[in-house]
Parts: structure tokens; C-alpha cells; sequence
């Protein structure tokens, strides 16, 4: 069975906790950055990262996403989304196919 965690602050992880997610407490994008280390490290298949502190850890995440594992996925915190992992997903997706497919312009 896969190790799943979650990076983020409380208001992030809280309803994952209660799941039974491993959790991380992180509130700085270096304290996310030790922390994701930290869980590949014990062998964490898929870890959820608070897209607020994503958006400064493009080189981990790059470095991460030429793996199959560990998935990092990248989710909003109470705020709301900041556009980050869209941009992302559509980044690599164009990359793969040679063409913007998930552009909403018609």
C-alpha cells in the first residue's frame, strides 16, 4: 500500500489528519522543501504540497516529476487556488503532446 502525506500548514492538513494522512507541519518553502525530502526519504509515494508553498520549489518539483513516484500533487489552502498546478499540469501536457490542449481560449 502506498505512504501518503501532506505538507502545509494547519488550515491545509487538518481534514487530512483526520483521515489518517501523515502530515507535516510547514509554514516556510524551506520547511516544505525539508520536509518532502524528509518523506521520500521514508518512502512516501504521494504527497500533497499547499500550493502556496509550491509555487517557490520549482526545482524540487521538477526534480520530482521526471520520477513515478513520489507523486507530489499540489492543493490550495483556504484561500483559494493560485493557478499554480493548473499551469503546471498544462506546462506538461503541451510538452507531451506539442500542443496547448487545455487553453480555455475557443
Amino acid at each position: 500500500m502506498s505512504k501518503i502525506a501532506i505538507v502545509g500548514n494547519k488550515d491545509v492538513y487538518l481534514g487530512f489528519k483526520a483521515l489518517g494522512v501523515a502530515v507535516r507541519d510547514a509554514r516556510t518553502p524551506q520547511a516544505a522543501e525539508a520536509a518532502v525530502l524528509d518523506l521520500v526519504a521514508q518512502g512516501f509515494s504521494i504527497i500533497f504540497l499547499q500550493e502556496g508553498l509550491a509555487q517557490e520549489l520549482g526545482a524540487l518539483l521538477d526534480r520530482f516529476s521526471k520520477q513515478s513516484t513520489p507523486a507530489l500533487v499540489m492543493i490550495p489552502d483556504n484561500t483559494g487556488s493560485l493557478g499554480i498546478a493548473r499551469a503546471r499540469i498544462r506546462k506538461l501536457v503541451e510538452r507531451a503532446v506539442g500542443i496547448d490542449i487545455l487553453s480555455r481560449e475557443s
